[in-house]
């Protein structure tokens, strides 16, 4: 039963290393409400760096968080603020130097 947690946690570690995409929780079956592309030109030898605040009218817990990078690069997408537990979420987003920024955020609850 230890085991398992352990194998989790391994499978998020592999998935972090090798791709930009941010999915954390359950997205799976669950009821999306809120849906943004976040998108932002490149400047040469820049980093573009962008932040997204949601906060559920209703008061719902978010039960999951999906960044996906719609441009492959090696983007990053960290959550700041709330997330999977609370009824808000801020997400920071950064693009590789020189590259632009393309995401596409999703809440569900």
């Amino acid at each position: 039963m230890r085991l398992v947690p352990l194998v989790l946690l391994l499978v998020c570690l592999v998935c972090l290393c090798v791709c930009s995409d941010m999915i954390i929780g359950d997205t799976v079956h669950r009821k999306m409400v809120f849906h943004q592309r976040v998108k932002d030109f490149a400047i040469p030898f820049k980093k573009r760096i962008k932040s997204l605040t949601y906060t559920d009218p209703e008061k719902r817990i978010i039960k999951g968080v999906a960044a996906i990078d719609n441009d492959f690069s090696h983007a990053s997408a960290n959550i700041t603020d709330g997330g999977v537990g609370y009824s808000h979420v801020t997400l920071r987003m950064k693009s590789q130097r020189s590259h632009p920024l393309n995401f596409e955020v999703e809440i569900y609850v």
